[in-house]
């Protein structure tokens, strides 16, 4: 059975706590075109479209853009930032392991945020294999944070929280569940089907968070890492977590703040 992750409970607070801050849009949307050497001609396709934080930039320069999502409340937010804008962009629900679109339709392809919540990642990078034309470039972003280890994009006081809540939810019989691939998961695959890749970081900014905030996030159910627990049991395991962070970090104003980067992996030679 293919699972893939609905966003529709958080669709309204989408933008405000996954958004990407002002001026890093741009950013994102100058380095895409860049990439891809956009002409007026070319043709972009997005799976899980979602709210259209990446597509609508590019559509509002007058692109061609199309996207599918599973999310009907998602794709409403997008077409609401369209209002009253001259566009060529197609949104429509669909399921990104089957696409409505006939071979060889695109010029450029994006996921963002998309392969760590569907459970049939593979039939879906076969997908987007197939709409993209002969030539065509897939830009790749994972998005989903490896908390597995302290990096570059994970500092230790962050590590510490998302483990520490990892270890609670287990205690409580409901671990965090795991639907779709690691980002490793998916550029040994792309490797192995002869796609060249390169990593672009195409912007950096600086992230504000607090313990408090985080466990905020937390109550509120912002993250799917919290949706799947009963409410009886997240109640407990919120109480433990707040009581953990007091004594781990000393109050609840510690900062967590760290840099953000919005990486681009672009596979080429594949298509």
């Amino acid at each position: 059975m293919t699972t893939t992750v609905s966003f529709d409970r958080v669709s309204d607070i989408y933008d405000a706590t996954r958004g990407l801050p002002p001026g890093v849009s741009e950013e994102v949307t100058d380095t895409i075109l860049n990439i891809v050497s956009a002409t007026e001609e070319t043709t972009f396709f997005e799976t899980g479209i979602g709210t259209g934080r990446i597509a609508v930039p590019i559509a509002k320069r007058g692109y061609s853009y199309a996207g599918v999502d599973i999310s009907e409340k998602m794709l409403a937010e997008l077409y609401q930032k369209l209002e009253g804008v001259s566009h060529k962009l197609t949104a429509i629900k669909g399921d990104a392991t089957s696409l409505p679109f006939a071979d060889n339709s695109f010029d450029v392809a994006l996921t963002v945020h998309v392969f760590h919540l569907v459970s049939a990642w593979k039939q879906a990078l076969a997908e987007i294999r197939r709409v993209l034309k002969p030539g065509g470039i897939y830009l790749y972003t994972h998005g989903n944070m490896n908390f597995s280890k302290v990096s570059e994009d994970v500092n230790q006081g962050r590590f510490d929280f998302q483990q520490r809540w990892q270890d609670i939810i287990a205690g409580y019989a409901y671990p965090l569940p795991r639907y779709g691939a690691t980002e490793e998961e998916v550029l040994v695959e792309l490797g192995e089907q002869g796609a060249n890749l390169e990593t672009v970081v195409a912007a950096k900014w600086q992230s504000e968070l607090t313990v408090g905030k985080l466990i905020d996030a937390h109550k509120n159910k912002i993250y799917r890492h919290t949706w799947h627990i009963p409410d009886d049991i997240f109640a407990r395991a919120i109480q433990d977590l707040q009581d953990w962070a007091l004594q781990h970090y000393g109050s609840l104003d510690y900062d967590l703040s760290g840099e953000s980067k919005f990486k681009i992996v672009v596979v080429s030679n594949w298509a």
